[in-house]
């Protein structure tokens, strides 16, 4: 018995060693990657900027539509590297949450750049990145999104023309899976358009992380709850109608990712206006099987 006990321990150790050393490798081969791709930017250099970037890639860029595939990215990357030049760039990775399959990137970045006839500026926010784990030693971007952390004057960062972009379409299926997940939305449609903020916060994991338009990442439940509860209470804001939509789901090993996108036409008093949006929902199930949010980023077109 003692001898099954220490050749459990030594096994259990051994896992847990092998487990910690892939982490750091393949957190070594973000942060590479990551430090390539700020010296791209700065060096314009768009081969080396697309390295990673798949056919399959779903780009949702800040005060821009989405775009899916290598093409439409690098149309992305051609018309921003034309108008800015990139000083400097950095990403500081937050968290790791590795899926298994998959591998969620979460941090903060700063871009140096600068406009023709304009001051130099500090593009700051947050971003997310779903990395797929392609093969043993090779990983490709599955999923990218970013957004400031205050309020800017886009007119510092270049105006990319999505004229040429076709319109996102919503994702139907069959699947029992995804039917759940579009109707965790309908329920999220429900509540923002009724301002119930405190009941919104609650769709989401006690640990769970949101990273909003124009505001820095916030954690946990205190935080979000907060957030909702200020940013959809009752007032003389109105929604006056509201879509949620699912654009496409990657079903991972150890959670669901959702992109999502949405439009909303709101009225307060005299003012009105039209937003529309994008983002990337990661679902998992609490302990009584529900769907939750767990992480989620959201940035307007």
């Amino acid at each position: 018995m003692i001898k099954f006990a220490l050749t459990f321990l030594f096994l259990t150790i051994s896992v847990l060693a092998q487990q910690h050393k892939t982490d750091s490798q393949l957190k070594k081969q973000i942060e590479d990657y990551n430090a390539a791709f700020a010296t791209a930017l700065v060096g314009n250099n768009k081969e080396a900027v697309l390295k990673l970037y798949t056919d399959q890639t779903v780009l949702m860029p800040e005060h821009s539509r989405q775009r899916v595939g290598k093409k439409m990215i690098a149309a992305f990357y051609e018309k921003w590297l034309a108008q800015a030049k990139v000083n400097s760039y950095q990403k500081s990775i937050l968290e790791l949450q590795d899926f298994e399959d998959y591998v969620l990137e979460i941090g903060n970045f700063t871009e140096n750049l600068h406009l023709k006839d304009l001051k130099p500026y500090a593009y700051a926010g947050k971003y997310m990145v779903l990395w797929k784990k392609a093969s043993k030693n090779k990983i490709t971007i599955a999923a990218e999104i970013w957004g400031a952390n205050a309020y800017f004057d886009d007119r510092f960062i270049p105006e990319i023309d999505d004229a040429e972009v076709p319109p996102t379409k919503e994702y139907t299926s069959s699947d029992k899976l995804i039917k759940e997940v579009i109707g965790r939305n309908s329920s999220i449609k429900s509540l923002v358009q009724n301002r119930l903020g405190a009941e919104h916060a609650k769709m989401f994991m006690p640990d769970a992380m949101y990273l909003t338009y124009y505001t820095p990442i916030l954690s946990g439940e205190k935080d979000i709850t907060a957030y909702f509860t200020e940013h959809e209470k009752s007032g003389t804001l109105k929604i006056e109608q509201i879509s949620i939509k699912t654009s496409g789901v990657i079903v991972t090993k150890k959670a669901i990712v959702e992109f999502g996108f949405y439009n909303v036409d709101w009225r307060d008093g005299a003012n009105n206006g039209n937003v529309k949006g994008k983002s990337i929902n990661v679902w998992k199930r609490n302990d009584k099987g529900e769907l939750m949010l767990f992480r989620q980023m959201v940035n307007h077109d």
